[in-house]
């Protein structure tokens, strides 16, 4: 039973970097890690390493087969620490990782070596990053104790950090659910990955440490043996004394018989404490059979930073004024940010809208943003010239198309004639030339898109029938 198979193994930093925490924010673990020694409602928090090399590790359990359970471990490794090399235009570093497994007797169940060898391209992709790893053993259920050395190559710098831990034992019919697995993001993602789960992308955060760079705590997990249609699943943060701080709104789900994933986000601001418990409930909604799993983590305090126009624009917004907004950027929106905004409460949304708008910043180094500015205009410019009857313009498809292009570049007028209805042909040609035709097909004033050179869009080859020009 391998790990890592005495291979190498090359991860290019640009597909799975962690976002930014300060170096000087990692001691901030070992201060309080006491309290749960002394709390027994809390479990065990993720174990940082000794020695010069500094990482985090954690675990979580999942249903195996044959009764087994698919034990995963997550390691967190500070990129600022590691003396990168230049390689073929970028720069790397290897490192050599050793894990050991012992049964709760001292017996050693398996040794085992592979590197890894980690690519960044830039200073930026270092400052302030974490690299994440994963990995994954088939166990019995059972205590274990899983020792992890990191080596770097270069210097032979070395960090080990022991990590005790429970198999859980999974029941054949019962409801249960499987622990909670903390992310620093999670997205869908039919690709194969090592941080794939049944079609979502579940980044790991060993370090469960939110807060900073990390605005948005997401978490995932997995139903077992739900026999019922339905259910209700309920979410609490609790603080040390098991007082519920926050609730997010009940949630029904229909999960599958054998096995379900379910993902989610949490907006942990105004949580001052360093550290909390998530406690996820799950209610068959016809018997009232419940099944629990409790996960704990830490906050740390956030740095000052200057506050971006969009967030502080989104701050100011009342719950109505945020659903419209969320109404005015749909077209901006991908299906996995539409779904989880859906599952959000209002202040998470809030800081979700933040990360997204953040993204699309041309110059996100400044607080205004460009493009928020200019995406208001066109919805501004839509409102005024395409509004039709009880219509607003943005929801025209005129609109939508002026929305997510722009003002066209030029505008081909074409008014009714005796055989044929009026019609208009927009042309864009930053980006390559695309081109739109709407006509008035009911005489109303309000133009439908019927051709588009836009994959994206609805085309319509016959548009000159629908329309009876010649």
């Amino acid at each position: 039973m391998l790990i890592g198979n005495q291979s190498t193994r090359t991860i290019k930093l640009n597909s799975c970097l962690v976002d930014a925490m300060l170096m000087s924010s990692f001691p901030f673990i070992s201060w309080f890690v006491a309290l749960f020694f002394f709390n027994p409602s809390f479990e065990r928090p993720p174990v940082q390493s000794e020695g010069a090399l500094l990482f985090y590790v954690d675990t979580a359990s999942f249903r195996g087969a044959e009764g087994k359970t698919r034990q995963e471990f997550y390691c967190q490794i500070p990129l600022a620490q590691l003396a990168f090399e230049a390689a073929n235009r970028a720069q790397s570093c290897e490192l050599k990782i050793a894990a050991a497994l012992k049964d709760s007797t001292g017996r050693q169940l398996l040794h085992d070596e592979w590197t890894q060898t980690v690519q960044a391209h830039s200073a930026a992709e270092i400052a302030g990053n974490f690299f994440p790893c994963q990995f994954d053993l088939s166990l019995l259920p059972g205590r274990y104790e899983l020792a992890l050395t990191l080596t770097e190559m270069p210097t032979h710098k070395t960090g080990m950090a022991v990590l005790p831990f429970h198999a859980a034992r999974w029941s054949g019919t019962a409801l249960q659910l499987s622990e909670i697995q903390f992310s620093s993001s999670i997205n869908s993602d039919t690709a194969s990955s090592r941080f794939n789960k049944n079609g979502v992308n579940v980044t790991p955060y060993a370090s469960r440490l939110f807060g900073g760079g990390l605005p948005l705590l997401y978490f995932y997990y997995e139903i077992y043996n739900a026999a019922a249609d339905s259910y209700q699943v309920h979410y609490a943060v609790r603080d040390q004394n098991q007082k519920v701080v926050r609730e997010l709104p009940p949630k029904i789900v229909h999960p599958s018989q054998d096995r379900s994933l379910e993902v989610g986000a949490l907006h942990p601001g105004n949580l001052a404490e360093p550290s909390y418990q998530m406690k996820i409930t799950i209610k068959e909604r016809a018997t009232g059979t419940t099944a629990t799993a409790t996960k704990n983590f830490f906050m740390l305090a956030p740095a000052a930073a200057v506050v971006a126009e969009a967030e502080q624009r989104l701050a100011a917004m009342t719950e109505p004024e945020l659903q419209t907004h969320l109404e005015h950027i749909q077209y901006l929106l991908h299906e996995d940010d539409r779904q989880m905004l859906a599952e959000l409460e209002p202040t998470a949304q809030r800081s979700y809208l933040a990360q997204l708008w953040r993204g699309w910043d041309p110059r996100p180094e400044t607080p205004a943003n460009e493009f928020w500015q200019d995406y208001f205009q066109r919805l501004a410019y839509a409102n005024v010239n395409f509004s039709a009857g009880f219509t607003t313009g943005w929801k025209t498809d005129r609109g939508r198309i002026a929305l997510k292009f722009g003002v066209p570049g030029e505008v081909e007028r074409f008014p009714a004639e005796t055989n044929a209805r009026p019609y208009e042909v927009w042309y864009y040609y930053r980006e390559g030339r695309k081109k739109f035709i709407f006509a008035d097909l009911e005489g109303q004033g309000r133009y439908e898109l019927i051709f588009s050179s836009d994959e994206r869009e609805l085309t319509r080859p016959d548009w000159r029938l629908i329309i009876g020009a010649r």
